[in-house]
């Protein structure tokens, strides 16, 4: 159902009211038409004359000041339950005028009568307090925030939009470390005090009610007591917590009673309330709780003109559930979501993009609106009623109080026009019911033999084999894998079938994606999750299937780490790559980190945080949205994060357990690494090199720094591993040091090291540790290099190494993209001897990038600007499909055997219309760079 466009929205709120009634008089007037204000009005007539000539903030503070006064009594109860009804009647009273002469808005509104009953809390449990503690129940305290005991407003009271006649909504919680009993047990105290507390509050006499108590919305109300420990709680929420309860602490915050070990409880439950995970099941749980309501409360058609505000079809309960579920879905991420009122929570998801900017205007409007007739119908007399009835009279006075006048007709045009926009944004979000059938025919897995248009079906889909199709569907649907072994997931499963279907005929390849998928599944130990967030996104269904025909590797990883789904609905996971920077990366890293307190947390953390982002960049090459020119640096961009954080997090755990270690340090990083150049699957070159100082330190921890960080990025961990670490490319290889000394590295690389070293430091780049220490590593391998420029054997040297290699890690075929005649490897040998041989003439050709290198060395003349054209394309092309081919696959790619599916979505990748002109473009690339290779260095074999 669409939301329907509504009559002057913008007005529906307070302006009706602002236009008619423009005066305390004549909101005077008004109120002698309603018993209830009437009666207010007649018993204070102090609050309409301090109102008349003061304004409302005057009239309010007489109930505010009456409170203050009741708190500070301390033997007399009558005097104490005296005042709290009096200033409730002052307070209704202030508010009403206030109110109905458009002088607050409805928020105003509601926040006053919020900000009456949480004073009224507070005054009523300080004197139950003091009773309990003169029958010596209690130890005496100063104040009620000494006590260890507390109040927690949920609802629309923790929110600050409470109603005329809404109950209390609290839960009343003691922290056994700081409640102090006597001559009672610590509970028993409590409850007394709890007891007398809502006795206080909802005791009835000649002068009234302060506020109805309501305690039912305490941990398992049918068992537990009305006052329990914080401990039983948490216990509670953590074992049999439901997603309804998780909603109600949306709302939740403490309102009375001591504020510290309130915190404290709250700091425990935030895993609770707040998921790291997203957590789809909960729209469907949240879907049945509402259709609870609707049984409970009379879930009548907009038609039918007697209509509950609160809880009826387009009424507030629905505008409420339409912020609170996106909030608690995405919660858990977002902290920045995690607000209280209604306002606020459609404000934030605005800004969080999850809502469209009007329906969130026009939804505040309309719950304004619907909060002010509510109101009104409260104002009659005092009833905890939230129904319009069918009743003429009634319903004039309602109109009448809104601000229509005699203009019964428009309130009711305005009020269905209000119901019907709001439940349909409603029912747009909570429409994921799908019926078991496809756009292209039949879809039918029930009975014991195929249905006939079924098979038809799924043939005209591309599968090779439907009968085969639906035997696999109907075991699962029969439970027959431990994701579909409960009803819930069976179900979701039915619903989802035509969808899964669709999206795999789409990728070309249905038979794949139906094996990957079915691989998928079968690897999960639940299926709820997984399908209610495949129903309620199906772009990223779409997305996953487009990995299963694709990228099996991809999706390979997903089934081990479901949790990795999460990333994919993150708001960020669609932000281009090219618009992400080292220090945004860093700064969200050091972010997670600071949430944990020790190393195996960080480490843990610092994984669960790399699998995610390793998540997105692949998917931003599957589709398409990124090539090698993002995708490298985006890999960089994380590694040279974690490293740096990983640093850190070592630095710190060796000096808390062997002291300050006050040794500079740098961390450089070779190959890939170095050239900004990383895939999906690269290891890391590391070196740590450090200045132990002089005179040095006598506490050397380098080779500690070095070995806990080595740790810390490739450990594996219940979270996994990080990367692979290689740390051979460090002088003398794995003979050496693990952590080198800056004096050695400088004396190696002035003549002990050989040809391939000084290939290898030709991409050497710093990614962390001290810029003083750093500088003088780069200056020292930038005069290793010019050095080695005269030496007479170099261009030998590198031709034996290229032919020994190509003699021992022979290319499999043109599709070794690495190890292939003119392929990356051979480029990568070009540029580095090339920058070897010039670096003394041309100092500022160094550069650890390839393609920037291959441009520094045309600049200089060193390279022609057809040799840099042709060897700058054919790395580019080369490394563009490496990248695709590192997340798709996690062997080699064989065109041969490789299915018409993953060709085309390769060629695509690049740019190419179909496989056979990429194909035909990689094998002449490859042909001209061999070539220049063959000049610059030489054959890869001998005539022997």
């Amino acid at each position: 159902m669409k939301p329907t466009p509504i009559r002057n929205l913008a007005q529906l709120s307070n302006q009706p009211v602002t236009e008619v009634l423009s005066s305390i008089d004549v909101a005077h007037e008004f109120l002698m038409d309603t018993p209830y204000l009437s009666n207010l009005l007649n018993r204070n007539p102090d609050v309409f004359e301090t109102i008349a000539k003061g304004g409302i903030e005057a009239g309010f503070q007489i109930c505010l000041s009456l409170l203050d006064q009741a708190n500070s009594i301390e033997n007399d109860r009558l005097q104490v339950s005296l005042l709290l009804r009096q200033a409730k009647a002052k307070g209704h009273l202030a508010i009403a005028l206030a109110d109905l002469s458009g002088l607050w808005d409805v928020n105003q509104v509601v926040h006053a009568i919020t900000i009456l009953a949480e004073k009224s809390t507070q005054v009523a449990m300080w004197s139950a307090y003091r009773t309990a503690a003169q029958k010596d129940w209690v130890q005496p305290k100063e104040r009620l925030e000494d006590t260890g005991l507390f109040a927690i407003a949920m609802g629309k009271m923790g929110a600050y939009e409470l109603n005329y006649s809404s109950d209390v909504d609290v839960i009343i919680l003691f922290d056994p470390e700081r409640f102090s009993a006597s001559s009672r047990s610590a509970k028993e105290a409590a409850v007394r005090i709890t007891q007398d507390f809502a006795q206080l509050m909802e005791t009835r006499d000649e002068h009234g009610y302060v506020f109805r108590v309501d305690l039912r919305l305490r941990p398992d109300p049918s068992s537990n007591a009305i006052a329990i420990s914080t401990q039983t709680a948490l216990n509670y929420y953590e074992r049999v917590g439901q997603n309804w309860e998780r909603m109600a602490y949306i709302k939740g915050r403490v309102c009375a009673g001591d504020y510290d070990a309130g915190k404290a409880f709250f700091d425990e439950l935030q895993p609770y309330i707040w998921r790291r995970h997203l957590d789809y099941w909960a729209i469907g749980d949240i879907h049945a709780i509402k259709h609870q309501i609707h049984s409970t409360g009379g879930h009548e058609p907009i038609d039918v003109r007697e209509f509950d505000v609160k809880l009826g079809r387009g009424g507030i309960r629905e505008i409420e559930f339409f912020a609170q579920t996106q909030q608690l879905i995405l919660g858990g991420r977002h902290p920045e979501l995690r607000t209280r009122r209604t306002d606020d929570s459609l404000d934030a998801l605005v800004a969080f993009k999850a809502v469209d900017p009007q329906n969130a205007e026009d939804l505040k409007r309309a719950y304004a609106f619907l909060r002010n007739v509510e109101h009104r119908i409260q104002m009659h007399n005092d009833e905890q009623t939230h129904t319009l009835l069918d009743i003429p009279e009634r319903r004039a006075e309602v109109a009448k109080l809104m601000g229509y006048g005699t203009n019964v007709e428009l309130f009711e045009q305005d009020i269905r026009a209000v119901r019907q926009f709001v439940h349909g944004v409603y029912s747009d979000l909570f429409a994921q019911e799908e019926r078991l059938s496809g756009d292209a025919g039949n879809l039918v897995f029930t009975g014991v033999d195929d249905d006939p248009g079924t098979l038809k079906t799924l043939e005209e889909m591309g599968f090779s084999e439907p009968s085969k199709v639906i035997d696999r569907l109907r075991n699962w649907h029969r439970g027959g894998l431990p994701a579909t072994r409960t009803v819930r997931g069976q179900q979701l499963l039915t619903t989802l079938t035509p969808r899964l279907l669709k999206y795999m005929s789409q990728t070309g390849e249905p038979d794949s994606a139906l094996s990957r998928f079915s691989d998928f599944i079968s690897g999960l130990r639940g299926g709820v999750q997984v399908f209610s967030l495949m129903l309620a996104e199906p772009k990223f269904a779409e997305d996953l299937l487009s990995a299963m025909a694709y990228a099996p590797k991809l999706a390979t990883d997903l089934a081990r780490q479901p949790a990795l789904l999460d990333g994919m609905l993150d708001h960020s996971f669609n932000a281009p790559l090219d618009q992400d920077s080292y220090e945004l990366v860093l700064e969200e890293l050091e972010r997670v980190l600071a949430r944990e307190e020790d190393f195996e947390g960080r480490i843990n953390a610092a994984r669960r945080f790399h699998r995610e982002e390793s998540l997105r960049i692949g998917y931003h090459i599957l589709r398409r949205q990124a090539d090698a020119c993002d995708a490298g640096p985006a890999y960089t961009r994380l590694a040279d994060a974690t490293i740096k954080c990983m640093a850190d997090v070592a630095l710190a755990e060796v000096q808390r357990k062997f002291g300050d270690w006050p040794g500079k340090w740098v961390i450089g990083a070779f190959g890939k690494l170095g050239g900004k150049e990383l895939s999906a699957t690269s290891d890391l070159d590391i070196i740590v090199i450090y200045d132990p100082g002089d005179p040095p330190f006598p506490n050397d921890l380098a080779a500690r720094f070095t070995q806990r960080l080595i740790a810390a990025l490739s450990a594996p961990t219940e979270e996994g591993e990080l990367y692979e670490v290689d740390m051979q490319l460090r002088p003398s290889g794995r003979a050496g040091p693990v952590a080198v000394k800056i004096t050695s590295f400088e004396k190696y690389y002035q003549g002990e090291a050989w040809t391939w070293e000084y290939m290898a430091l030709s991409r050497l780049r710093i990614v962390a540790g001290d810029d003083g220490l750093a500088k003088r590593v780069v200056d020292i391998a930038k005069k290793a290099l010019q050095h080695r420029s005269d030496f007479e054997d170099l261009e030998k040297d590198i031709l034996d190494m290229r032919q020994r290699l190509a003699r021992e890690r022979p290319p499999s075929g043109p599709w070794d993209l690495k190890l292939s005649e003119g392929g990356l490897l051979d480029i990568e040998f070009v540029v580095q001897q090339s920058l070897i041989k010039n670096a003394k003439g041309h100092p500022s050709i160094i550069c650890p990038n390839t393609l920037e290198a291959i441009e520094a060395l045309r600049k200089c003349d060193v390279f022609t600007r057809e040799e840099a054209i042709s060897l700058s394309n054919a790395y580019a092309l080369q490394a563009n499909l490496q990248q695709a081919l590192r997340i798709a696959t996690s062997g080699k790619f064989v065109p041969e055997t490789s299915s018409e599916g993953i060709k085309n979505w390769l060629a695509s990748c690049v740019g190419y219309g179909d496989f056979s002109k990429l194909n035909q473009s990689v094998m002449d690339a490859q042909k001209l760079a061999s070539e220049i290779r063959e000049e610059k260095i030489g054959r890869l074999t001998t005539d022997n």
